[in-house]
């Protein structure tokens, strides 16, 4: 699992997933992309980070794996 800055916990939570934004590398993302396929709760709350995180890259392929995975929730969030 990828490691995030001064992060006890190996839980994809928020400031995991500002964390991947801002430093991840390809195999996190494909852990995440992994985790986030059955995990709705987590692509709710990275809609909610999609919405106020700089890194619009990050941002817009994070928003992509959600539209890929659970279709229209994307455009709500």
């Amino acid at each position: 699992m990828m490691k995030h800055r001064n992060l006890k916990n190996e839980e994809w939570t928020r400031m995991a997933i500002d964390s991947l934004f801002e430093r991840g590398v390809l195999p996190d993302w494909q852990e995440f992309a992994s985790v986030i396929r059955n995990d709705k709760h987590l692509a709710e709350e990275t809609l909610i980070v999609c919405g106020y995180h700089q890194n619009i890259e990050s941002a817009a392929l994070a928003r992509v794996l959600v539209d890929h995975f659970y279709g229209a929730m994307a455009d709500v969030g």
